[in-house]
């Protein structure tokens, strides 16, 4: 399970480094906006920016599976016309904050963008773990896939390996669980 990383902790700055040199991670409030869909923040922020003055900031959502591994989310956020950020984008589980790595040489032009992921530990289950994500982002933009929202209807010979994708990551996900227990909580 991800949680969001802690903004000023060495690994995740260093981590932040690697991704824009000229940034800083920062902390910032979530105000989902509940009406609105999960996950759809470049949905959510452009229109909400419109009517309610301010601006859309891209960069990344930093989440880490704390001492196994951390990863960016390509991300946008809402700053307000006095300058504070918000993060209005539903999710799964609730926040109060996420840390936020804004990057000012990134454009969103309307295609999934993989997260950036980095193993915190030596563990070949963690690395296959993130090898199988990268390919699991990999399937669902194959070709004109890369271009469709919501609901993705893969071709059979990609649903397959998508399949097998999945139940190769829940049982590693099992073990990492297993192995790593302190950092599973709910």
């Amino acid at each position: 399970m991800l949680f969001p990383a802690a903004a000023t902790a060495t690994h995740v700055v260093e981590f932040c480094n690697r991704i824009s040199a000229t940034e800083k991670p920062i902390t910032v409030a979530c105000q989902p906006m509940l009406s609105e869909p999960e996950n759809e923040c470049f949905v959510i922020v452009p229109e909400h920016a419109s009517c309610h003055g301010g601006e859309q900031i891209i960069g990344w959502a930093i989440w880490e599976r704390p001492g196994v591994f951390i990863e960016a989310e390509f991300h946008a956020v809402w700053r307000n016309p006095l300058g504070e950020f918000l993060c209005l984008t539903p999710r799964p589980r609730s926040f109060e904050a996420i840390t936020f790595l804004p990057d000012s040489n990134r454009k969103y032009h309307g295609r999934q963008v993989d997260n950036i992921r980095h193993a915190l530990v030596k563990d070949m289950d963690v690395v296959r773990f993130l090898f199988l994500a990268k390919r699991r982002m990999e399937i669902l933009n194959t070709g004109d896939l890369a271009d469709q929202h919501g609901y993705i209807s893969l071709p059979k010979k990609l649903e397959r390996e998508y399949f097998k994708v999945m139940k190769e990551m829940v049982r590693l996900e099992n073990r990492l669980a297993t192995r790593y227990p302190s950092h599973s909580a709910s």
